[in-house]
């Protein structure tokens, strides 16, 4: 158990870890390789221009990839309501309210 003192605190050890297979010349020259290949399919057409990436919308990627919600934007669109919309509800609403008067004060 470590005890806390307020001089002379230890630092905690520094992370000296030194890769054994790690040859930075190679990273270079295949980073240099990755970017010619892309740099070529780009001119054959292959890969699309760098500044003309499309730009998706993701709210309406994720509600089309998404079950529930796919659903529930099929019922606006359709027009269709919910069995507990708006004067549903309000009847169960006041349904309840009848039962609990009733039975608070008839009793």
């Amino acid at each position: 158990m470590g005890v806390f003192f307020f001089y002379h605190n230890r630092k905690p050890r520094k992370f000296n870890y030194t890769p054994i297979l790690y040859n930075p010349e190679e990273e270079e020259r295949r980073k240099r390789l990755q970017e010619r290949i892309e740099k070529v399919k780009r001119e054959m057409g292959v890969l699309p221009e760098e500044n003309a990436v499309e730009k998706t919308d993701f709210k309406a990627e994720f509600v089309s990839r998404t079950h529930h919600l796919r659903k529930r934007k099929e019922k606006e669109n359709s027009g269709k309501s919910s069995v507990l919309s708006n004067s549903g509800l309000l009847i169960l609403v006041l349904a309840v309210l009848f039962a609990i008067f009733v039975f608070w004060f008839l009793r």
